[in-house]
């Protein structure tokens, strides 16, 4: 025996109400979203970026920023931090840290920089 499947009164406005209520939430969702950007994401060029993550890499005289890097690592992962890493320091080679004493020096590398025998040409040997 096979029953029919037939709706009801409220069968039909249930389904007419959950349909306004996804519409609805589609429409609002759209409103906020106009260019396909999240709500309230900013709206940076590529150089702000840059900037932006240098600093929670690393503190303006070079040094290594813990709390930042400690923060990108919470939200972007260790691999994710890895790659932002050596975006960085592509664009911002003087933040490199220096090789480890001892450590091999890759084929085609130039040579570490070498402290000069004396002063430099011009520096008085006493100093300004």
């Amino acid at each position: 025996m096979m029953r029919m499947n037939r709706q009801t009164l409220l069968d039909q406005v249930a389904n007419d109400l959950a349909l306004w209520i996804e519409s609805t939430a589609d429409e609002v969702a759209r409103a906020f979203t106009p260019l396909g950007v999240a709500p309230f994401a900013a709206q940076l060029t590529e150089r702000e970026k840059v900037i932006y993550y240098r600093a929670q890499l690393f503190n303006p005289d070079g040094s290594p920023n813990d709390s930042g890097r400690a923060a990108l690592v919470q939200r972007l992962g260790a691999e994710g931090f890895a790659n932002l890493y050596k975006q960085i320091v592509t664009i911002f080679p003087q933040l490199r840290p220096p090789p480890a004493l001892g450590a091999p020096v890759p084929a085609g590398a130039l040579p570490a920089p070498q402290a000069p025998p004396g002063p430099l040409p011009g520096v008085p040997a006493g100093g300004p």
